[in-house]
């Protein structure tokens, strides 16, 4: 989601996908093994780029990791209002 209002960027990343590290949902299939770590791989990669690509062009950037929501979803409402309206660059809701 962009929110140009206020120069920033957030991003929800499910777990899996993304690679949640040391979340319960970020669990690695059994079969196919060099599929998903070079999926894997790559989603991280391209996760990392983009991040610093954004932060080099000015963007503030926060990342809400799937299992947040799961927990609270007020919550983490919440806590990205704040971070819109005040100064921090980056926020990361786990």
């Amino acid at each position: 989601m962009v929110f140009s209002r206020y120069h920033a960027v957030l991003f929800v990343h499910g777990c899996f996908w993304h690679r949640h590290e040391g979340c319960r949902f970020a669990a690695t299939p059994k079969s196919n093994g060099e599929f998903w770590r070079l999926k894997f791989e790559g989603n991280v990669r391209r996760d990392v780029r983009d991040l610093a690509l954004l932060r080099q062009s000015g963007w503030r950037v926060a990342t809400v990791w799937e299992c947040a929501l799961k927990r609270s979803v007020e919550d983490v409402v919440g806590t990205v209002e704040e971070w819109l309206q005040g100064d921090q660059d980056v926020l990361v809701v786990e």
